[in-house]
């Protein structure tokens, strides 16, 4: 990316429109989850990828539509052949698939338990010796959810984690009541507390991270463009993504130190969280200013990790180009159907 930076603030409306009852894909999502639940109890974690790629590439059950729009950013963002860039996508319907296979193994006695390396602790130490807190902007990869929270944890860190209405798996109500919670419970083991976000009184959930970080304690979010009105958008694998503001306008308000956390399987097959050095921007700056300066930083940082490990990054969907062409190579993936493929 270089020396480019971030777009100024767009502000969207909140949407308070009532979530719809329930969707059919609510069914393929319960689905899986009760054809998962048996493997992920009884076999072991180290068959799971294995297991996870093959169903990734099983006719008929990923969605054509999500597997398109994935692969088009792929080849738009990394420059790659079509091939290629659809074996990633699919690794990455694999990598949700197991991320499943964690979620139901901590319902099993004893819970899941992975070996999860925390590397960059030093900056959260000297930026608690601060004592305004610390602020962990988690990118949207696809094990960092748990990995994340368990690395911390296992170090005596008390954690508030930032989360949306729909965290988990669906965005119904239906799926809100009884799916996500598959996902939330085993995750809430970890943390000293889960602040939802409510869409009509934002200021509630900002007022109970405030709260957290005077006490010296962390709070993490991740980073995307789910929540909040604010939205920067700036320049990433040679097109735009946007991310909400909250993590930023949070470290401005409070002086607390805004970290880039970085949570991956590498390619030794260890889970690891990796905790960069503090956003360099000012929080001085006027808040919209250090917003927008904070976001060209953290997509600056972000956009190695996710050439290094493109099959584990979620945003592929969110990042936009010049709309002709990605519809295109959209279009295109939906006519291959079940020959795509390694």
């Amino acid at each position: 990316m270089g020396d480019a930076s971030a777009g100024t603030i767009v502000h969207r409306p909140r949407d308070l429109t009532e979530k719809r009852l329930w969707h059919r894909s609510d069914l393929a999502i319960a689905g899986s989850l009760v054809a998962l639940l048996p493997p992920s109890w009884l076999l072991p974690e180290r068959s799971w990828r294995r297991l996870c790629r093959a169903v990734a590439r099983a006719p008929g059950l990923v969605d054509r539509k999500t597997l398109g729009l994935t692969i088009a950013g792929i080849v738009r963002g990394l420059q790659l052949d079509h091939r290629r860039a659809s074996t990633i996508a699919l690794d990455l319907q694999a990598a949700v698939y197991e991320l499943r296979m964690q979620n139901l193994r901590g319902w099993r006695p004893g819970g899941w338990r992975p070996e999860v390396a925390l590397k960059g602790e030093e900056h959260i130490v000297r930026a608690l010796e601060r004592g305004n807190g610390v602020i962990l902007w988690v990118a949207h990869f696809a094990f960092n959810g748990g990995i994340t929270k368990v690395a911390l944890h296992k170090r005596g860190y008390r954690v508030s984690h930032l989360s949306r209405p729909e965290h988990g798996f669906s965005k119904t109500r239906f799926g809100i009541e009884w799916l996500n919670p598959v996902r939330c419970i085993p995750e809430d083991r970890y943390l000293a507390q889960r602040i939802v976000y409510d869409r009509r009184a934002p200021s509630t959930a900002m007022r109970r991270m405030t709260r957290a970080l005077a006490s010296g304690n962390i709070v993490s979010i991740t980073a995307g463009a789910w929540e909040g009105s604010g939205l920067v958008e700036g320049p990433f694998l040679g097109g735009t993504l946007a991310l909400a503001t909250g993590a930023p306008r949070l470290a401005a308000l409070t002086g607390a130190a805004l970290l880039p956390v970085f949570s991956i399987r590498d390619r030794g097959g260890r889970f690891v969280a990796l905790v960069e050095p503090p956003i360099s921007a000012s929080p001085d700056m006027v808040s919209s200013e250090y917003c927008t300066a904070a976001t060209a930083e953290y997509l600056s940082r972000h956009e190695p990790w996710v050439r290094q490990f493109p099959e584990q990054w979620r945003g592929w969907k969110e990042l936009r180009f010049a709309a002709a062409a990605t519809s295109a190579i959209a279009d295109r993936t939906r006519t291959i159907g079940a020959a795509v493929g390694p």
